[in-house]
């Protein structure tokens, strides 16, 4: 059983990571890019540049590439293996319940955190990054928690207190940096996230349909 998790999470994390690093490249590497030349020219007006040495980052084409691929590929495997050790927890697992599955993952890693903390662009004020980690996380494990008490229990009190671990996150609230504006105009970080947000969604469908079809058949081999 175990051998047959990881063969299944590495073909489907791989197919959803590489599949997910080609439509970035068609339609939110762009906006990145557009953006990095906003700030790229802020700091040529301003002179802040020259300050501190800039930090490390992949060239511009086959290597930031090759790094989104890895990236993606590695975050859709360890999700996979999420996703095909909860079906291995099921008698029967279908293509269609894997579409659910990642319907699922998509609102608990995504969309939900997406709601207080949305994708940004280069040059964007931020809060410190472990700030927004903590955040991102505890947001994703309450919207589990939460979906899990509203889809696999019946007691209305158990529904209500998912109800309750839905919002909490976002009664505390997102952190924010209190200063500053955006560097990319504002049509363009709308453009991002919706960019990011459909993209996200086909990884997480095909994650979970793939994952769940190929873990049904290698149980038949």
């Amino acid at each position: 059983m175990f051998r047959r998790i990881v063969f299944a999470a590495v073909i489907s994390g791989a197919l959803a990571g590489i599949t997910l690093t080609a439509l970035q490249a068609l339609e939110v590497t762009p906006l990145i890019l557009e953006a990095e030349a906003y700030e790229q020219q802020v700091t040529e007006q301003t002179g802040t540049g020259h300050e501190t040495s800039p930090a490390w980052a992949p060239q511009d084409g086959w290597e930031r590439t090759l790094y989104t691929t890895l990236t993606n590929g590695g975050a859709g495997i360890g999700f996979a293996l999420l996703l095909c050790a909860s079906f291995a927890l099921r008698e029967r697992v279908s293509a269609i319940q894997g579409v659910l599955w990642g319907v699922a993952g998509f609102v608990v890693f995504f969309l939900t955190p997406a709601l207080g903390l949305p994708p940004e662009l280069p040059g964007t004020p931020a809060v410190p990054l472990i700030e927004r980690q903590l955040w991102w996380l505890s947001t994703a494990f309450a919207t589990a928690g939460a979906m899990a008490l509203l889809v696999l229990t019946r007691p209305w009190s158990y529904k209500l207190a998912g109800v309750a671990l839905l919002v909490v996150p976002h009664l505390v609230g997102a952190p924010h940096a209190d200063a500053g504006a955006a560097l990319a105009p504002a049509d363009l970080a709308r453009r991002f996230v919706l960019a990011a947000t459909w993209t996200n969604g086909v990884f997480w469908l095909l994650l979970g349909s793939v994952s769940a079809w190929v873990f049904r058949r290698l149980g038949r081999i």
